[in-house]
């Protein structure tokens, strides 16, 4: 059996629920600020790859940091997310 390196990315995750409700709020969010997934990595100091993941689904267990990051950009808070009770 290979050893797994990274975050998970499949489906299979026990938080895939929550990162596809994470995907659809954070892209609602930068499009409503009218902010690009461009722009709104560079003012995250994030890959551009990271935020299209994210916003697929792509990536199941982002980084907190991560998320911190681009939440901050689009002046978020982790409650404006409404995340909480969706934990299994």
């Amino acid at each position: 059996m290979p050893i797994r390196r990274g975050r998970r990315r499949r489906a299979d995750s026990r938080y895939a629920a929550q990162a596809a409700l994470l995907a659809g709020q954070l892209r609602e969010r930068r499009e409503s600020a009218g902010i690009t997934q461009e722009r709104l990595a560079s003012l995250a100091g994030v890959g551009i790859a990271t935020v299209r993941k994210i916003e697929t689904g792509l990536v199941v267990e982002p980084g907190y940091f991560t998320v911190m990051a681009l939440m901050g950009v689009l002046g978020i808070s982790p409650d404006d997310l409404a995340l909480q009770g969706t934990v299994s």
